[in-house]
Parts: C-alpha cells; structure tokens; sequence
C-alpha cells in the first residue's frame, strides 16, 4: 500500500516536471510513513532529526502517510523545519505548491509512461471497516472507501499500456472491495482485470479470512491470468486469542477456506501472519497456533511478536502479560519451524517446470523473478532475457526460500 502510494506521488511529480535524484543534489525530500509498528514511526522520527542538517532556506521537507492522520499538524510543532504535512492521496495542493515555489514547470506536462514497472500496485479500497485490536489502521487510513471498478479498470488499462505485466490489486481487506457504482465485489473485478490484452498475470492482497468467498476462489482456480497464490493471515491459532483479537473467525472457518481453496488449486502458494505473545496468550495456545503451522504447511509466514501500539484497544485495554523472553523463545520455535515447512515445501518443486515473470537481475548478474504461486525464482545460464519476459524454467534446486533452475527446453 505504501509503495502504491508512492508511486503515485511519483508520478503526479514527474509530470510536473521534476526528476529522482540524490538526496544531496534534491531540492526536495519527502517521507511516505507507515505506522503500523513503533519502531515504524520511530524511524520517521529519527529521519526528521537527520534530514535537519541537509536542510536549507531553498529546500522542502515534506511527510506524508500514516503518521499523517495519526499526528497531523503536531509534527510541524515538533519538527519546524518540516514545510509540508500532506495527506495521502490529497497531493494536487502540494505538488501546485511546489510549482509556484521553485516555478520548475516546462510548459507542458510529462508523459506519465516510463514510470510503470513488471509490476504495478493498484489501490482498490482505502481504510478497513474491522477493528481488531491490535491493529492501528482504521484510525490512521480511515473506514473503508472503494474506488469505482471503472476508474480500476481504467489505471489497470494505462499501467499495461505503459508496460507493465502484472497488477496487484490492493486493499487492507481487499476481499470486501465492492463497485459503489453497483458493478459487484472483487470476485467481479477480477474478470474484468484479466480480461485486458497484454497481461499476464493478476495478483490481490491482502485477504481477510472472515470475508473471503468461494466466488473468488473459483474464480482463481478456473484463470490463466489470476496467480495461485493467496495471502490470509491467522494471527493465531488459538480460538480464545483470536476472540482477543477481534478476529471474527474461529480456527475451523480458516482450515475450512485452505481445504476449499486447495481442493481448488493443489498447487496453491499459502501465506500468513502471525503474531505471537499476544495478551492472554497461555503455552497452550501458543501450542494451538504451532501445531495449526504443522497441519496447514504454509509457503510463507510473517512473524512477529506482539507489542503494544499506542491508540490500539489491546495496548490501551488489555495488560500485556507474556514477558518478552517469553515471546523471543516463542518467535525463535516457530521462525525454526516454518524454516523446515518452507525447505520442505519448495523441494517438490524440482524436476518440475515452471513459468517465471522476470522482474530484474541479482547481485550475481543472474535473472530472477516469481513463479505463479509466488515464490522466487532465479535463472541459471539464462542469456539476454529482459525483465518483463516470461519463461519456463525446470527447476534443479530449491532452499527454503527460493527456487533455482534452467530454461526449459
């Protein structure tokens, strides 16, 4: 979401007449923020502090992001050689403020082209209507807002246009995106993306077990353009954590949607959160949300242990009782398991052939890309392929994190 955004600002700027640049030659340094975590904010923060000495009478400072809505116009009290708070999205009055101060414009505006990359974010809902408790987005991107499947449709034709060869459609909980002109949900936007010429692939995140339907599932399984990967954070494998969470689902609605979705799709790529220590978390639900990892067998999961965020109901309501030991040794287990589960996972993937969309060149000079399930792949003895090309790949080895092949004859 944050990297959409950017790129927005990107390009409205870009087509103002302004180019990328060091920080030492800019003339203009602006800060995207995320605040889901602490430490997130923390670094925003410490960047102010640093971006003080780089900062003259001629140069603008701007932030935009989360810390936005969270702080507003407190960090231009807190930091006075901040110029520009800008809410997201809201980025015409800044970019016209900038034209009239440094009077940069070239007459015409810039194609907007060239900035596309492999893959292009697209936003289709802002905000999110659930309120779990732990979590700090409804307060900072707002309830949900839904970006008519028109407008969708028309950024989608543009980005493939301009190149690009795989959208990913976006949204805190993307699963409950519906048209507010009436044209249906997700499931429904999903046709109408794949169907444009000159894409190949179409990617959603991020799902939301309690609203995640069939519709879409079938809709994946029967599309040579959707990829089979699908990203559905649990949180916890426990029942009584989950009611703690807010979560709005139990453990048997989750095991029942990966039964459904990989009866659909065999080879479907499975990704999660979790969160552990969470308050109230005993040894035997954190044993709970362990042995779900051992039966589920997911591609990839996100850990973290929990911490109190500020402005969240868990941080303000509920005492956080698992000591940070504790939680370290619980981290450590599962980080130890799911390393197996994912080196055992991508080892079936050997002897077999598949598709990689090429999105750039390692450190090695190597191509690399992912595959339809989402995992990395890198080409070995690849020659002069582009990024944006789509090849078959036999795959000869596998670590837990990524595959290794040649091109298939």
């Amino acid at each position: 979401m944050n990297a959409a955004d950017s790129e927005s600002l990107a390009r409205r700027l870009l087509a103002a007449g302004y180019v990328e640049d060091s920080l030492e030659r800019a003339d203009v340094a602006i800060l995207n923020t995320c605040v889901v975590r602490q430490a997130s904010e923390d670094r925003v923060y410490s960047k102010l502090h640093e971006l003080k000495e780089w900062k003259t009478p001629e140069r603008t400072i701007a932030v935009t992001g989360c810390i936005v809505a969270k702080e507003g116009e407190t960090l231009q009290r807190r930091f006075p050689h901040l110029d520009a708070v800008v809410p997201i999205g809201d980025y015409e009055p800044f970019v016209a403020d900038l034209e009239a101060r440094y009077d940069y414009s070239l007459g015409e505006p810039l194609p907007q082209s060239g900035r596309t990359g492999v893959s292009h974010y697209i936003r289709v809902i802002e905000g999110c209507d659930h309120n779990c408790t732990f979590c700090i987005v409804p307060k900072v991107r707002g309830r949900e807002k839904h970006v008519p499947m028109a407008s969708v449709l028309d950024e989608c034709r543009r980005a493939v246009g301009d190149g690009a060869k795989e959208i990913v459609l976006l949204g805190q909980n993307v699963d409950d995106y519906h048209d507010p002109d009436g044209r249906g949900g997700l499931a429904s936007l999903v046709r109408e993306v794949e169907r444009i010429p000159g894409l190949k692939r179409l990617r959603f995140m991020t799902s939301h077990p309690q609203d995640l339907e069939s519709e879409l599932l079938e809709v994946m399984a029967a599309s040579d353009v959707v990829c089979r990967e699908l990203q559905l954070p649990i949180q916890s494998g426990d029942d009584t954590v989950l009611k703690r969470m807010a979560r709005g689902y139990q453990t048997r609605h989750y095991r029942a949607i990966v039964e459904r979705a990989r009866n659909l799709m065999p080879d479907l790529g499975l990704v999660t959160d979790v969160i552990v220590g969470f308050p109230g978390e005993s040894e035997a639900a954190f044993m709970n949300t362990r042995a779900l990892m051992e039966e589920i067998e997911f591609d990839v999961v996100h850990l973290a242990m929990y911490s109190p965020r500020g402005g969240t109901f868990s941080a303000d309501r509920m005492h956080d009782d698992v000591p940070h030991q504790e939680k370290l040794r619980r981290l450590n287990d599962l980080l130890a398991l799911q390393r197996e589960i994912a080196a055992r996972k991508t080892a079936r993937w050997i002897g077999r052939d598949v598709e990689v969309l090429i999105e750039g060149r390692d450190e090695l000079n190597r191509p690399y890309g992912r595959i339809r399930q989402g995992k990395r792949a890198i080409v070995l003895r690849a020659g002069d392929i582009a990024a944006g090309q789509v090849l078959n790949i036999r795959v000869l080895q596998a670590t837990a994190g990524q595959l290794l092949g040649l091109p298939a004859a």
